[in-house]
């Protein structure tokens, strides 16, 4: 039996058989995993979607916006305000992947 040593704030002392607390740490690091992988999945299709919408943006943004320096949303921003001129697809890329 392994027990916990030293009393919570609250409540009684908690303790767990050896089986038991193996297959709590087995859980606890299985779903930890399955965070991280849908973590990085997600973030992974955040970064297709920026890529797409880049793709899809390329002749606009050299019409529009070949003098604005990259980073800080300035490019998402030049595009913005000339959205009533923007090629279809560039404004579906945009619509489709909001800024954050």
């Amino acid at each position: 039996m392994v027990q916990r040593f030293g009393r919570p704030a609250s409540g009684p002392v908690v303790s767990f058989s050896r089986r038991s607390a193996v297959y709590v740490r087995a859980g606890l690091a299985a779903a930890s995993l399955i965070a991280l992988l849908v973590l990085f999945l997600s973030q992974a299709s955040a970064g297709d979607a920026r890529s797409e919408a880049k793709q899809a943006c390329k002749a606009d943004y050299s019409r529009f916006c070949a003098g604005t320096m990259p980073g800080g949303g300035r490019i998402r921003k030049c595009l913005g305000d000339n959205y009533a001129s923007l090629s279809a697809t560039c404004k579906q890329a945009l619509d489709a992947n909001p800024p954050k």
